[in-house]
């Protein structure tokens, strides 16, 4: 078989059968965590895409293609602002390093072609028509005589070559209606016709292939040697391999072909493409040549056969012999598929399925090729490989390339083809930014924008920056949560931490590199922090101070808003101090108190019996405390060391009295943090409260924090919610606005279950529910923007990060 290109214009390819080839590239679809009929609307759309075709050819490529780490770090680096840009670039720098010594230069990505053949429309016989065919066929005689004596160049009429891009453009809009594609170009065919004939080493992103197309008035040309240039390769054909020898480097490379399908394919759960892309961690490329029988050809093809088959049980009968069980079975296969094709009224397809395998030595060549033998095996599709037929089978890779060998021509239905799961993959995250870790199924990197969502970035579900990070004790969420907001500093962002554990008072001895830009504030009993936190002094507009004063002096003193009698008197007093010059939380029983109402001072004496409980001192001011707490750094951690929560099962009216201050006391932070929102709209915010259970089951914890991720939307700011179980995050509208998920692992089937519902995952799939269940430390089920589920492991990379973010409590060694 020679080589079948004969010319390349944009996304169209002419072979030297006269066959024009139209080829895109299908962008992989999520396919992990769908619910069973998701997957199956992705099969009727695939089977719709190839149904729709009653004649011609189709060839689908799955192809290994490389993508280089270090190109992808340093287009993070683009994104990186701010006062900490050096050391961010130090950080990215190391990063590619570590990464590169891990996995090498580049990362393995699958990509799926698939080419089409444009079908000329009959035309109306007149004499111009006649004309310009028999000018054509004197063309097409004259360019085979010059290629014969010159074999030099290729000449292409141009209306030949418009006619079959308008019918290009016409066949991309009818698969867009199903599918995300992309039209290939002149790089495109390069890259693949190098990866074929061993060629590796440059990015897909980063190759160019030159091919100067000289247009003259009526034709264009095109020297032959371009075409034929990325084939250039020292190619020796053995028995059952090739041995392809180029530049840089020697492959090993062998075919294998379908030669049975021993049982059923059932859709759901048998989709090949998707699962070998987990299963190898060598390059696999698979090709599909499909040769499509129209419906009434098909069925004489059938019918014929069956004839076949009965005369052979006819003769074993007359003999008195026993019908073999394969000419039985043989018998009922046809017969049902004579009946489907009947009903159906729909194309048969002849399938030439070609897998390529390749290897650096023969001895891991054998290896690789024993592990695809299996895993087809495991399939009941037994595969082959053929001797002496290397080199037919290696050109059904090439773009509009024909069918080398009918020996093992499978004939299926659309079905059939759909239901391999061509496209489908498992993608996570952006193509670049911050590291955070690697899939779990597929070991791809997977890289995070956090500010990305407010963007309105095609394809994704949520233009939500809040992201939530669930899991029991000891999972994993505070860490994960403490490295991507450390990342997002280096990049630019600001950040308050609220730490109501006081686990990150280390930092700026732990992260070195970053301390000038941190600043902890720590909020103690000490008697010098008298009034710190009282809202008057803490918040800049009056407005907010007294809405703030209401929600803390009810909440701590249990008086609702429906309490016609005392209601009315707090809030009067709590004006009263608002209108003042000098104004703080103190001041509101000095006005309790002048009120005669006797009602009054019983709220005043209730009021103050908090005061000097542990540190309730931090609300109370007399109007003379100064604010200190300063929010210009870009990692800010506001902590209280004397904070004790609740259990996350504790209901709200058994809350002991320093549980009711402790919550109070994360309530008045993180409305301070509403400030820290609306300061800068260029530069984007986090805030993160951490424990966030302990005030998300108390109205006002809940109404502010639905006012955070509104103000924070707009303002580009992200919250971030630490918290134990999904049902924690109460309100639906809260759910609702939050983007980025991670779900550490739990072994309580309730919470798995929220947990899934959460991640709008089938709740009641036996095999979701034990990948939340089984997953290990530092392991997470995460949703991204665009809605896509999968599993990842985070992935520190440094040793001194993860020291630094570890919360476990350190192990004491015995001598």
């Amino acid at each position: 078989m020679n080589y079948p290109i004969k010319y390349i214009e944009n996304n169209i390819v002419f072979n030297h059968e006269g066959e024009c080839f139209a080829y895109y590239e299908l962008l992989p679809y999520n396919y992990s965590f769908l619910t069973p009929e998701q997957k199956g609307q992705v099969h009727t759309n695939f089977r719709q895409l190839i149904a729709q075709n009653r004649e011609g050819k189709i060839h689908a490529l799955q192809i290994s293609t490389e993508r280089s780490i270090q190109a992808i770090q340093e287009k993070s680096k683009q994104a990186v602002t701010g006062r900490l840009k050096d050391v961010a670039f130090q950080r990215i720098d190391e990063q590619t390093e570590a990464l590169v010594s891990m996995i090498g230069d580049n990362q393995l990505d699958y990509r799926f072609f698939i080419g089409f053949k444009l079908l000329v429309n009959e035309q109306e016989v007149t004499l111009k028509n006649l004309r310009k065919s028999a000018k054509n066929t004197l063309t097409t005689f004259l360019r085979e005589v010059n290629h014969k004596l010159m074999n030099d160049f290729v000449v292409m009429p141009q209306d030949e070559i418009r006619r079959f891009t308008k019918m290009a453009d016409l066949l991309q809009s009818k698969i867009e209606r199903r599918f995300q594609i992309r039209p290939l170009d002149k790089d495109d065919f390069g890259y693949l016709i190098e990866h074929v004939y061993g060629k590796s080493g440059t990015p897909f992103e980063d190759y160019a292939y030159p091919l100067p197309l000289k247009k003259q008035k009526e034709t264009t040309l095109v020297k032959r040697y371009d075409l034929i240039k990325p084939t250039r390769s020292l190619i020796e054909e053995n028995q059952r391999y090739l041995k392809i020898q180029n530049e840089e480097d020697t492959l090993y490379v062998a075919y294998f072909t379908i030669d049975s399908i021993v049982g059923e394919l059932d859709f759901p759960s048998n989709e090949i493409f998707y699962y070998q892309q987990q299963q190898f961690d060598f390059p696999i490329d698979t090709s599909m040549n499909i040769e499509i029988v129209a419906n009434k050809k098909a069925l004489s093809t059938i019918r014929n056969k069956k004839k076949e088959l009965k005369d052979l049980d006819d003769h074993a009968w007359e003999n008195n012999n026993e019908t073999g069980n394969n000419v039985l079975e043989a018998l009922e296969d046809v017969t049902e598929l004579e009946m489907t094709l009947d009903q159906s009224k729909e194309a048969m397809y002849k399938l030439s399925y070609v897998i390529r395998i390749s290897a650096d030595s023969y001895d891991e060549l054998k290896r690789r090729c024993n592990e695809v033998k299996d895993f087809y095996d495991d399939w009941s599709i037994k595969l082959v490989r053929p001797f002496g037929d290397m080199m037919g089978l290696h050109k059904e890779f090439l773009p509009a390339s024909k069918r080398y060998m009918n020996d093992y021509i499978q004939y299926v239905t659309s079905d059939f083809i759909a239901g391999l799961g061509f496209g489908a993959s498992q993608l996570l995250g952006e193509t670049d930014g911050i590291y955070i870790g690697y899939n779990l199924e597929t070991g791809q990197n997977v890289y995070l924008k956090p500010s990305l969502a407010s963007q309105g970035v095609k394809g994704s579900v949520t233009n939500a920056l809040a992201s939530a990070f669930l899991g029991s004790l000891g999972g994993g969420k505070s860490f994960s949560n403490n490295l991507l907001v450390y990342y997002a500093v280096l990049f630019g962002a600001q950040a308050v931490i609220v730490d109501p554990k006081a686990e990150r008072g280390l930092w700026k001895e732990t992260l070195p590199e970053i301390a000038q830009e941190i600043n902890i504030v720590n909020l103690t009993s000490e008697e010098k922090n008298q009034g710190l936190l009282d809202p008057y002094i803490l918040m800049k507009r009056k407005k907010d101070a007294e809405s703030l004063a209401i929600d803390i002096l009810t909440f701590l003193t249990g008086i609702s808003s429906r309490d016609g009698e005392k209601f009315p008197l707090l809030r009067k007093a709590i004006r009263s101090v608002t209108q003042k010059e000098v104004r703080g939380l103190w001041l509101v029983m000095d006005e309790l108190r002048k009120d005669e109402n006797p009602l009054a001072s019983s709220i005043a004496d209730h009021i103050q019996s908090f005061t000097d409980y542990d540190f309730a001192h931090l609300f109370f001011s007399d109007g003379t405390t100064e604010n200190s707490i300063s929010l210009d750094k870009q990692l800010n951690i506001l902590q209280v060391a004397d904070l004790v929560l609740p259990d996350s099962q504790t209901n709200f009216s058994d809350y002991t009295t320093i549980e009711l201050l402790s919550v109070a006391m994360l309530i008045v932070i993180s409305t301070f943090a509403l400030d820290f929102i609306h300061s800068d709209r260029q530069t984007f915010k986090i805030v993160d409260l951490d424990e966030a259970w302990s005030f998300l089951q108390v109205a006002q914890g809940k109404a502010l924090s639905n006012r955070l991720v509104r103000a924070g939307r707009s303002m580009n700011a992200g919250v971030y919610f630490v918290t134990q179980n999904a049902d924690d995050l109460i309100d639906e509208k809260l759910k609702n606005n939050i983007g980025l998920k991670f779900a550490f692992r739990s072994t309580d089937i309730q919470e798995i279950k929220k947990t899934l519902e959460f991640f709008g995952v089938d709740k009641e799939d036996e095999d979701n529910q034990k990948r939340l269940r089984e997953l290990e430390n530092g392991q997470c089920l995460m949703q991204d923007l665009y809605g896509r589920v999968g599993t990842i492991q985070v992935h520190p990379v440094f040793e001194d990060l993860f020291h630094a973010f570890d919360t476990r409590p350190p192990l004491h060694q015995t001598k």
